[in-house]
């Protein structure tokens, strides 16, 4: 039996606007789950494209680098690692037709950040049982400043004791000037008493001759203190921000000892007020004596032109003679009421040789017996650190332990066995010179410096050594008590004698030995004696200490702590650029990218679609950093 079957008009609208709302509700999820397939296709593709790391940065400085020759190479490697998921849509059809690198960042950019932050991924989840606490880092950080400080303030302070030492010879210049025409004047008095006129005019024009030597040597005199006077101003003013970083008892030991250079300027002050009385009173001897050997003269010619069929007896000379006496007795040489200059000048000159050595020839002086220091040159041109020259990043604390750790674990130094071309590679960090030598010349002066800083605070924080220092002080300037220049002196001698320990100290960590950070007397290794000995003879022994204190590498890692970060970050990636470029010319930090954001552009293809092109356009973000 047919059957037959027929739908109301309603019916088929109904069935048509519910088949519509389907295909839209279908189509509608289908293109959201379009957009996350892209999104996870291009992830994808981005992970792909950084997978292509630079293999040799990675295997020795655990450091990820993208490298590549146009910032558009990025989106072409990512269109062909695209092209699978665009092969294989199912029911996601579309065609990725370009993509354009929107950014891209640098290894090199962001002020050294981005090697900064790879540095610190790798040492956080890698070593992170091996660092100090930030606490821990703090307090070295204050102890390294605070010896940097009281270095600082000790220099420039030494510098005028050195002032000081010129204005004593100075002095003593003068004294020695009044002591020699007192001398003349006394051999010209002898000789009137024996009626010798030659020999009284010789030693009368000594006198005189000598006499004129005295302005200048006052005016010498007048400008080295003038010249103390003013740097002492200066170097307080300098000075200032560096005391406020010593420690309490630091800082109150040592404004102790500085007193004594305002001492010393206020008690040159009158010795300057009775030179400069001193000189006007000698300005009529010239004049008398002038007038004597005018007189000389006129006596000899007197008993020459005497005639013997004259009356009398002949010329009374003792008269004649005594009245020469009577106008040279008026002749007056003044007197210092003190004894200038140093009593034993070699000892002081002595231990300046032991700063000029330091200054002139660190490595000959500290350098250990049979080693040789490396020849490499570093060529600068197109190195980071010389392209990027700012300076704003900024680490904390323990973000600079964990760079200085980086550091020292896969950079060379001094005492590394590699035989590279340049070898001093912590050291480059820290100095950032073109050779080896230099940058060890540079590394090492800066570890003196701080280890002269250390010794420094030993020493004020010590009594017997204060006293030492100021005995072997009394010995120079043949001052007893507490006198200023005495007191001058005896810091002089702590900081160079400071200095000397820390020639030793910086022998011993050359030679792969151990030195305490804060000394006691224990392992205190050089008496006054010995600071002499290394004055006369320029050679330092090293005080070693066996499985006690830190090595070399440590010293270096705390100056790196203190160094300025994004300078520090730069350099790191030079030793990177050296290294590498050695098997791979063409290699530069800056051609290696961090992070990209690329953006591609396409089209799809709708499913569900009752009407017209069922094509769109389409968009896909993706960014990926290391």
């Amino acid at each position: 039996m047919r059957k037959s079957g027929q739908i109301t008009v309603f019916l088929s609208l109904v069935t048509l606007c519910v088949c519509s709302l389907v295909c839209g509700l279908v189509e509608s999820a289908r293109t959201a789950g379009a957009g996350w397939y892209l999104k996870m296709a291009a992830d994808s593709a981005m992970d792909s494209v950084f997978s292509g790391y630079h293999r040799a940065a990675w295997e020795q400085y655990r450091l990820f680098l993208l490298e590549y020759e146009e910032e558009d190479e990025s989106g072409s490697t990512w269109l062909k690692y695209m092209e699978p998921y665009m092969e294989n849509h199912g029911w996601y059809p579309a065609v990725i037709q370009s993509a354009s690198v929107k950014e891209i960042s640098r290894i090199t950019d962001e002020h050294g950040a981005n090697l900064k932050q790879e540095i610190q991924d790798y040492m956080r989840y890698g070593i992170w049982d091996t660092v100090a606490e930030e606490s821990e880092a703090e307090t070295l950080w204050k102890k390294l400043k605070e010896a940097e400080s009281l270095q600082t303030v000790s220099e420039a302070y030494s510098g005028h004791a050195r002032e000081a030492a010129r204005m004593e010879r100075a002095l003593e210049a003068i004294w020695k000037s009044l002591e020699n025409q007192e001398e003349y004047r006394k051999k010209a008095a002898a000789r009137l008493s024996g009626w010798d006129g030659s020999g009284f005019r010789t030693a009368a024009k000594q006198l005189k001759k000598e006499a004129e030597r005295l302005p200048g040597l006052i005016k010498t005199y007048e400008k080295k203190a003038d010249e103390l006077a003013a740097h002492l101003e200066k170097t307080r003013a300098d000075t200032e921000q560096q005391r406020d970083d010593l420690s309490e008892g630091i800082r109150r030991t040592m404004e102790e000892e500085l007193a004594s250079y305002e001492s010393y300027i206020s008690e040159n002050g009158e010795k300057r007020r009775e030179i400069e009385a001193m000189l006007s009173g000698t300005e009529g001897n010239a004049a008398l004596i002038d007038r004597a050997v005018e007189r000389s003269y006129e006596v000899e010619d007197i008993i020459d032109d005497w005639d013997d069929e004259d009356e009398g007896d002949g010329p009374d000379e003792d008269a004649l003679w005594g009245s020469v006496e009577a106008v040279w007795d008026r002749v007056k040489i003044p007197e210092l009421s003190f004894r200038a200059g140093l009593k034993e000048p070699e000892k002081q000159n002595l231990l300046e040789q032991i700063q000029q050595m330091a200054e002139l020839d660190l490595l000959m002086l500290v350098l250990p017996e049979g080693q040789e220091v490396s020849k490499g040159v570093i060529q600068t041109k197109g190195l980071p650190s010389v392209i990027h020259t700012e300076d704003i990043l900024k680490d904390n604390f323990l973000e600079r332990i964990l760079t200085d750790e980086y550091i020292g674990r896969f950079f060379t130094c001094f005492l590394s066995a590699d035989q590279k071309e340049v070898r001093y590679e912590q050291e480059y960090v820290l100095g950032g010179k073109s050779t080896d030598e230099e940058n060890l010349k540079f590394a090492a002066a800066r570890v003196l410096t701080m280890r002269e800083g250390l010794n420094l605070i030993h020493i004020l924080s010590d009594s017997q050594k204060r006293e030492e220092a100021r005995a072997l002080a009394a010995a120079i300037t043949g001052i007893t008590g507490t006198a200023p220049l005495t007191g001058i002196v005896a810091f002089f001698v702590m900081t160079v004698w400071a200095l000397g320990e820390a020639a030793a100290d910086l022998k011993a960590l050359l030679a792969g030995d151990r030195v305490p950070l804060i000394k006691t007397r224990e392992t205190w290794k050089m008496n006054l004696d010995g600071l002499l000995t290394l004055g006369e003879q320029g050679k330092v022994e090293a005080g070693q200490e066996k499985g006690e204190g830190k090595r070399y590498e440590d010293y270096l890692k705390m100056l790196l702590f203190i160094e300025p970060s994004e300078r520090l970050y730069y350099r790191v990636m030079d030793v990177v650029q050296i290294n590498l470029s050695r098997k791979q010319p063409d290699f530069t930090m800056e051609r290696c990218a961090y992070q990209a954001e690329i953006v591609g552009t396409g089209i799809g293809k709708h499913l569900f679609w009752l009407g017209g092109d069922p094509r769109y356009t389409m968009e896909v973000h993706t960014d990926k950093a290391y």
